[in-house]
């Protein structure tokens, strides 16, 4: 009887698609074990078929993971999605986030700002998914600052609201946890960096972490790059504790590994581009331009040409002489820039004066930069 149930169970998971339970048990399942073999399959702990009920039981006893929890369908998850959480924070500030005078979120993209970019997409998200009364919050720790425009999508269906973290010292997963604790135990999280651009519609990313039908899903990219899409179940979040420092990555999924269904959903590429250096910005900004699943490196767009200028962006309260080249460059409000001066891959921020004729390379500039060559 118990050799039957363990061969329905297993095939009714394989038909869904699910992840097995077994972990030490052969790709195949059950179907390949040698029932009379002398020698026992490495991680099983019997050489009998008639052990594997009893195996099954303590195997979800071990893991904590009810079956209504790995059942779960991929709609009935995407339906609890809540919240979008946008972290906004870093333990090092960069020179250029120490002298723009305004939030990273807030910096020009060709289109709308850093911070306008995370809400259309949060906007695909909830009209994909049919998410009522979906919000974005966006989490800014205590030592950074807050976007000073909001934009307003509530007509959209998508509230944004600004929050500061109320202490300095809980690491990610407590922020995640103490931002969550109103919510109901089975309600999904996106979590999401702040500084970035999307390189893959979120929406898409989404639903790829919704199929692996897990507590905490992931978004990894073969070439290492970080981290920067998470779909958490409110419920994991509940095991963080209420004081102290207690890191995501480092501590938190380390100790969910082993209590809850952890999975990730591997890209080939990255999917994000973090924002937070003037280059890391720049590259961002080339990015957005291009489009979404536009060719990031050569060996993905042969034809990409990095020396021809993609972009050039003025501020409406910045001032630009006649004849200026802004080669993939930024001129904020404030700044001015004199008659025939080239600004390459640089930021002028508020106050910058750039005389006529002058140049200026890979610059993040609040002085005044006189006639010849910054770099």
């Amino acid at each position: 009887m118990g050799s039957r149930f363990i061969r329905a169970f297993s095939a009714h998971r394989q038909k869904l698609g699910l992840p097995r339970l077994f972990t030490g048990l052969p790709e195949s399942g059950l179907a390949d074990l040698p029932i009379d073999s002398k020698r026992p399959q490495r991680g099983w702990r019997g050489d009998r078929v008639s052990e594997s009920k009893a195996c099954f039981e303590r195997e979800l006893q071990s893991q904590r993971i009810s079956l209504t929890q790995v059942l779960s369908s991929p709609t009935s998850i995407l339906k609890s999605i809540r919240s979008m959480l946008v972290l906004y924070g870093s333990v090092r500030s960069t020179p250029l986030a120490r002298r723009i005078d305004r939030s990273l979120l807030d910096l020009p993209l060709n289109e709308g700002t850093i911070l306008s970019h995370q809400l259309d997409n949060a906007q695909h998200c909830a009209t994909r998914f049919g998410l009522e009364e979906f919000e974005m919050r966006v989490l800014v720790d205590t030592d950074s600052t807050a976007p000073a425009v909001v934009p307003d999508q509530q007509s959209d269906g998508v509230r944004c609201t600004i929050e500061q973290d109320a202490s300095p010292i809980r690491g990610v997963a407590g922020v995640l946890s103490d931002a969550t604790q109103d919510m109901d135990e089975d309600d999904f999280i996106v979590v999401t960096s702040g500084a970035q651009v999307y390189l893959e519609r979120l929406d898409d990313l989404v639903q790829a972490m919704a199929k692996k039908c897990a507590d905490v899903t992931l978004v990894s990219s073969r070439d290492g790059s970080p981290v920067g899409v998470w779909l958490i179940r409110v419920g994991v979040l509940r095991s963080v504790k209420p004081i102290g420092y207690i890191d995501l990555k480092e501590q938190s999924l380390e100790v969910w590994k082993q209590d809850h269904a952890v999975r990730v959903v591997e890209r080939s590429r990255a999917y994000v581009h973090p924002a937070r250096s003037l280059s890391e910005y720049l590259d961002a900004v080339r990015a957005h331009a291009s489009g979404y699943g536009a060719g990031a490196t050569i060996d993905e767009d042969p034809y990409r040409e990095d020396w021809e200028s993609s972009f050039s962006i003025a501020e409406p309260q910045s001032i630009i002489g006649d004849g200026v080249i802004l080669h993939d460059s930024i001129a904020l409000a404030g700044s001015v820039v004199g008659k025939g001066a080239v600004v390459v891959r640089s930021v002028l921020c508020p106050g910058a004066k750039i005389d006529p004729g002058a140049r200026v390379t890979e610059q993040v500039v609040r002085g005044s930069v006189k006639k010849g060559r910054a770099s």
